[in-house]
């Protein structure tokens, strides 16, 4: 869902580039670097930015620039859309007043890469910019989500989200309180919900197929290292630094798949994440560790390299070449 795609307030530090580091003093829209140097910059890939920049001028960037201003959001498609307006302040420098096509990059990747504590905090701090949320207040955001629905229906709405998250019965539910309700649901189905991606899975499918750097099993002769992979590995077993090191690349985004490439079924992936909840980094590791424990002798670098590239997470994929 696009409105919930952003940890805002105090995590913006996270993805706001100071005006003086920015990507944009050393190149423009106009120059053919443009795409390339932001894809740099954000560590993104050619083609997650170049849809990017389409979105990015679709919601009113001046195209000279490369930035949107305060009086181009005012006038953009969603000018009328409370929370998307409330999501791209967010991505504005405080000192300037402009969002630079650098920081909106690094704040969708941000939210891409998120873990789903995080996703949900972020969720409450676009209701009232992290305060607690009153019964009133709830009233009127659900008018505006639902402006079709019968008022006794919201009101009815607005009742049960009280009566699960206001359990000091105060009137008012705070971010804790939020977040802990929320983190309730299970897993598989709230990762699903909060779910955002640059680019959607059919889309890295087709990358995957079609470009030469993420093909790894086509036109190879006998022997050949498959494309992508480094050759001259041999059988290197993949060591704990290997492990950790993937494991900052992958825990944010569905490591889950990573998973299943090396053979771990459902049941062996719900264990994990209910041995270390809402800690998507241990739980990466320790099924990585797992994999290594289980299949010894087997569990090579080109093993884990072959499925880190299978799943288009080529930039894990890289990170074991220098090992």
């Amino acid at each position: 869902m696009s409105w919930v795609i952003t940890k805002m307030g105090q995590y913006a530090t996270h993805f706001i580039v100071p005006d003086d580091k920015a990507i944009g003093k050393q190149t423009n829209p106009s120059k053919s670097n443009w795409i390339t140097a932001h894809a740099i910059a954000s560590e993104l890939s050619i083609a997650e930015v170049e849809r990017l920049w389409v979105r990015f001028k679709q919601l009113g960037a001046d195209t000279k620039e490369g930035v949107i201003t305060e009086a181009s959001l005012k006038s953009s498609p969603i000018q009328n859309d409370v929370f998307m307006r409330n999501i791209l302040v967010k991505f504005m420098s405080g000192s300037t007043k402009k969002i630079t096509f650098e920081n909106f990059l690094k704040g969708l990747k941000w939210c891409e890469q998120a873990d789903l504590e995080h996703k949900v905090r972020g969720i409450f701090h676009l209701l009232n910019n992290g305060g607690p949320v009153k019964k009133e207040l709830m009233q009127k955001i659900l008018e505006r989500v639902y402006p079709g629905d019968k008022a006794q229906d919201i009101k009815r709405i607005n009742d049960m989200f009280f009566q699960i998250m206001d359990t000091e019965k105060k009137g008012q539910v705070t971010e804790d309180q939020f977040t802990n309700a929320v983190l309730k649901i299970p897993q598989g189905v709230l990762k699903q919900i909060l779910d955002f991606q640059i680019l959607p899975d059919e889309m890295k499918e087709r990358l995957h197929k079609n470009l030469l750097e993420f093909r790894t099993d086509t036109g190879m002769a006998a022997g050949a290292t498959p494309r992508g992979l480094t050759p001259g590995r041999g059988k290197q077993i993949a060591p704990d630094s290997a492990l950790k090191a993937v494991t900052e690349k992958i825990h944010k985004k569905d490591w889950e798949k990573v998973a299943n490439k090396l053979g771990f079924f459902s049941d062996d992936i719900e264990e994990i994440r209910d041995a270390y909840p809402s800690n998507t980094q241990q739980q990466a590791y320790q099924m990585l560790r797992q994999w290594k424990d289980r299949d010894g002798s087997m569990a090579m670098l080109e093993v884990l390299e072959k499925a880190l590239l299978d799943c288009g997470m080529r930039d894990a994929a890289l990170v074991l070449s220098s090992y």
